[in-house]
C-alpha cells in the first residue's frame, strides 16, 4: 500500500502535532485494583508515552493475569536508552491504578463546577448524550457543537481516528488546535519550507549549540545526554531564555533577553554577521533568496538598538554573533518556547535564517533542529486516521481553541455553542483567560461532555463524564514530533472498571445515532495495522510484527541526514527565503504588543507562565498527591529589586493580579528573572491551590502574528503582599 502524505503536513491538525529519573518500577511498588482477572498468564508488551513531549519514551509493561507487575523503560530503544523521565516513572500508580480514577460514567447531580455526580450506566449515558446531540443538530445544526481536544493523548488512534470522523459527520464546528506549536511551525516553514532539520542524536557532532527558548533538562530529557556528549567532545552550550532555567544553569553561557524580544535579537545577530562579513556567500548565492533585502532590513537592528530592545549589553550581542558564525558545526535548537508572544512566528522565522546565512547546513550536526512530524507524514499510511473523502474539506466554521472563553460567552455567535465535547484536554486549566473559560463552562444551557481519567477542573463542570482508558489499556500507534522513532502501544491489561478507549466512546455514539458508515466501526487494532502498512522507504524493516517485538523503531533514514547541505528547501523556490513578498510581512519584524498607558501603570510587571514544574506535564499528573508534594509550593519568581520596591520577602504570600483575574502564590526572590519580569509555573489545577485560580487566570487570549497560536506570554500584572 502506498503511503498517504497529507497527515502531519497540515499544521492545523498538529496536536501539540528524558534522561532523568529511575529506570522503572520495582515489582513490589505497584498497587493493584480489585476486580481484575484471576488469570495467571504472564506477558510483557511494549508501549509508549502519549504525552505532549518531544521525547516519546518507549517502555515495557509486564503483567501476570490482569495485574501490572513491572513497568520499565525500553532498553532496546537507543533514544529512551533504558530510562524514563521523572514524570512517567510511576505512571501505573499515578494514573492507571490511582484510587481517584473515574471507572464508570457519571451524570451531574449538583451545580456546574461543584463536582457532584451520580454513577449511571454506559447504556443510559450514551442514550441521553446522543439524544441531546441529535436535538441540538435538529434545532440549530451541527455547528452548535464544538469538540475540544489537544495533546493530552497524542496517540493516533485515541487522538482523532474516530472522533474526527464523528464530528465531521455531524457538521460540528471545527476546532483550530493552534495553542501550541503552530506559530513556531508557521515561522520555520516561511523560511525553510519544512520543520525537519538536524535529527536529535546528531547533535553530538555539533560544536556550538544554541538552545533558544527551550529547557531540555526538564522538557526534552532524553536529548540532554546527547547535548552533554557534544559538550564532552568540545561543544559550547549557549541558552537563550528570559528565565534562568535548569538548562541555562548547566550551560556555558546564558543569554537572558527581555521576554518577547527574540525577533530583534536574531535580526541583531544577522546585522553583526553581515557587517563583519561572517556570512557564507557561496551558500547564500546558491541556496537562498532575498539577501539584498535582508541586508538592508537589518541595518536598523544594529547592536545598540537591539541592546535597548532586549536589555542585553551590545557587547554580548556582538560576541554571540561572532561565536556562532565562526564555530563549526553550529546548531540552533528550538522547540516551542519563544512562540507564545504576539510576534512569535516572526521570531522563529528570523532564527531559522541564521544557519543559511552562515552556511551551517553544510556540516553534519550543523543547522536548525526543530520538529520531526513531517517524516511520519511521509512514511505512514494515513487512510484509517484521516477523514474519508466524503468528509474531507468540511465547510463548517472554525473556532480557535485559544479563544474558547470568547466563543462560549459570545451571545451574538450564530449559532451559539450549545454543546462542548472535551477529550484529551483540560481547558479549565490549560486555556488562557481562565476565568472567561470558566464563566462559559458555568452556563446551564451548555451541554458539556468530558472523557477523562480523573475529575479534572474541566470535568467538574460537565453534564456527563465518561471513563477513558489509560495508555496501558488500549491499542495505539505513536509517531513523534521530536524524534524519528515510531512506537506501538499494545494494551498490557484489560480496561479497569467500565473504562473505554476514546475511539469506542465515539463508536457507541455513532451507533446510537444510527450512523451506517463503515469507517466509524473499524477496530483499534485494525487501524494500527493499516497505518503501519506502508511501503515508503522510511518504513523499511518496520511493521506491526516488528514493533510488537521491539517497541520503538527508528525510521529508515540516511545515515547522514543533512536535508539542506545543498539547499533542497521545501519552499516554493526550493531555496531558503530571507525575503518573501507573498507574505504580509516580507521580512521578519520586531513588533511588540502595545499596552495602554493605563495598563502599564496599573500592571507594570511582565508575566511569564512557563513549564517549570519538574514532576508533571502541562496539567497531567498535577492531581497526584506524592507528585504535588515533590513539586513543592506554588512559587512566583520575583527579582530582588522588584521585591524591595514592594517590601516583599522570600516566602511571603502574594496576590498576583490584573484585569482578568488574581492568583495567590508564594514569593521566591531570585535573579532567575530580570527586573520588571515575574515568572509563574503552568499546570497547577486551580481547584487544588489557594484561591482557586492558576496561571491562566492572568494570561491573554491574544493570537500570534502567524499560525493563530496563543500569545500567552504577553501579559502584564501587579504583585502585592497578602
Amino acid at each position: 500500500m502506498e503511503s498517504k502524505k497529507n497527515k502531519g503536513i497540515d499544521r492545523r491538525e498538529f496536536i501539540g502535532i528524558s534522561a532523568k529519573g529511575a529506570a522503572g518500577i520495582g515489582l513490589t511498588s505497584l498497587s493493584v485494583l480489585p476486580g481484575c482477572s484471576d488469570s495467571v498468564t504472564a506477558k510483557t508488551v511494549f508501549g509508549a508515552c502519549y504525552h505532549d513531549c518531544p521525547d516519546r519514551c518507549s517502555w515495557t509493561v509486564s503483567t501476570v493475569g490482569n495485574k501490572v507487575t513491572d513497568f520499565q523503560a525500553n532498553k532496546n530503544d537507543p533514544y529512551t536508552a533504558g530510562k524514563l523521565c521523572i514524570k512517567m516513572v510511576s505512571f501505573p500508580n499515578d494514573v492507571t491504578l490511582h484510587p481517584d480514577r473515574i471507572l464508570s460514567p457519571l451524570k451531574r447531580s449538583g451545580p456546574k463546577g461543584s463536582g457532584e455526580f451520580v454513577k449511571i450506566s454506559w447504556e443510559q449515558s450514551i442514550s441521553e448524550v446522543a439524544a441531546k446531540l441529535k436535538d441540538i443538530i435538529d434545532q440549530k445544526g451541527g455547528e452548535a457543537i464544538l469538540p475540544y481536544s489537544f495533546g493530552g493523548n497524542q496517540g493516533l488512534v485515541q487522538g482523532e481516528a474516530i472522533s474526527g470522523k464523528f464530528f465531521a459527520h455531524i457538521g460540528a464546528s471545527q476546532l483550530e488546535r493552534t495553542i501550541c506549536g503552530n506559530a513556531a511551525v508557521e515561522g520555520v516553514l516561511a523560511t525553510n519550507g519544512q520543520t525537519t532539520g538536524v535529527l536529535p542524536e546528531d547533535i553530538i557532532h555539533s560544536r556550538f549549540i544554541i538552545l533558544w527558548g527551550t529547557n531540555p533538562v526538564l522538557s526534552n530529557q532524553h536529548l540532554w545526554p546527547f547535548i552533554k556528549e557534544a559538550k564532552n567532545n568540545g561543544a559550547t552550550i549557549v541558552t537563550v531564555d528570559p528565565f534562568q532555567s535548569k538548562t541555562s544553569e548547566e550551560s556555558d553561557w546564558h543569554i537572558q533577553p527581555r521576554p518577547g524580544t527574540d525577533t530583534a535579537l536574531a535580526l541583531g545577530l544577522m546585522h553583526v554577521i553581515l557587517a563583519e562579513n561572517l556570512r557564507d556567500q557561496e551558500y547564500i548565492d546558491n541556496y537562498t533568496l532575498g539577501i539584498t533585502q535582508l541586508e538592508a532590513h537589518v541595518q536598523k537592528y544594529d547592536p545598540e538598538t537591539v541592546a535597548q530592545i532586549t536589555g542585553l549589553e551590545k557587547e554580548t550581542i556582538i560576541a554571540l554573533a561572532k561565536a556562532y558564525a565562526t564555530a563549526s558545526p553550529s546548531l540552533i535548537r528550538v522547540l516551542i518556547g519563544m512562540e507564545h508572544q504576539v510576534n512569535g512566528a516572526s521570531a522563529f522565522r528570523a532564527v531559522s535564517m541564521l544557519p543559511a546565512l552562515t552556511g551551517a547546513w553544510r556540516h553534519f550536526g550543523g543547522g536548525l533542529m526543530h520538529m520531526t512530524y513531517e517524516l511520519f507524514g511521509e512514511a505512514l499510511n494515513w487512510q484509517s486516521i484521516n477523514l474519508p473523502a466524503a468528509l474531507a474539506n468540511p465547510k463548517t466554521r472554525s473556532i480557535n481553541m485559544v479563544e474558547l472563553g470568547k466563543a462560549l460567552n459570545n451571545r451574538e455567535l450564530n449559532p451559539g455553542i450549545d454543546a462542548l465535547f472535551v477529550y484529551n484536554s483540560n481547558p479549565a486549566v490549560t486555556t488562557p483567560n481562565q476565568n472567561l473559560v470558566r464563566k462559559g463552562l458555568e452556563r446551564n444551557d451548555l451541554l458539556t461532555v468530558v472523557s477523562e481519567h480523573f475529575l479534572t477542573d474541566t470535568a467538574r463542570y460537565a453534564d456527563y463524564v465518561f471513563p477513558a482508558t489509560s495508555v496501558l489499556e488500549n491499542w495505539d500507534i505513536l509517531d513523534s514530533w521530536g524524534t524519528p522513532y515510531l512506537n506501538i502501544n499494545e494494551p498490557a491489561i484489560e480496561p479497569i472498571g467500565e473504562s473505554k478507549p476514546n475511539s469506542e466512546l465515539f463508536r457507541l455514539l455513532a451507533r446510537e445515532m444510527e450512523f451506517k458508515e463503515a469507517y466509524f466501526y473499524e477496530s483499534d487494532i485494525d487501524i494500527v495495522k493499516k497505518t503501519l502498512d506502508s511501503n515508503h522507504e522510511y518504513m523499511k524493516g518496520i511493521s506491526f510484527t516488528s514493533l510488537r517485538k521491539k517497541g520503538g523503531q527508528k525510521l529508515n533514514l540516511p545515515a547522514k541526514w543533512m536535508p539542506h547541505a545543498e539547499g533542497n528547501f521545501k519552499t516554493s523556490s526550493g531555496k531558503c527565503h530571507f525575503y518573501d513578498p507573498n507574505l504580509e510581512q516580507a521580512l521578519p519584524e520586531y513588533i511588540p504588543f502595545k499596552y495602554s498607558d493605563e495598563e502599564i501603570k496599573q500592571y507594570p510587571l511582565h508575566l511569564l507562565t512557563i513549564k517549570t514544574p519538574e514532576n508533571f506535564l502541562n496539567s497531567s499528573h498535577a492531581n497526584v498527591d506524592h507528585i504535588l508534594k515533590q513539586e513543592g509550593k506554588f512559587y512566583l519568581e520575583v527579582n530582588p529589586k522588584d521585591a524591595a520596591m514592594r517590601q516583599i520577602a522570600d516566602g511571603d504570600e502574594l496576590k498576583v493580579f490584573n484585569q482578568r483575574g488574581r492568583v495567590f502564590i508564594t514569593a521566591r526572590i531570585s535573579n532567575k528573572v530580570k527586573q520588571g519580569v515575574v515568572c509563574m509555573p503552568q499546570g497547577f489545577w486551580p481547584s487544588l491551590i489557594k484561591g482557586g485560580s492558576s496561571a491562566n487566570a492572568l494570561t491573554n487570549d491574544l493570537l500570534t502574528d502567524m499560525g493563530r497560536g496563543g500569545a500567552i506570554q504577553d501579559a502584564k500584572v501587579e504583585v502585592e503582599k497578602v
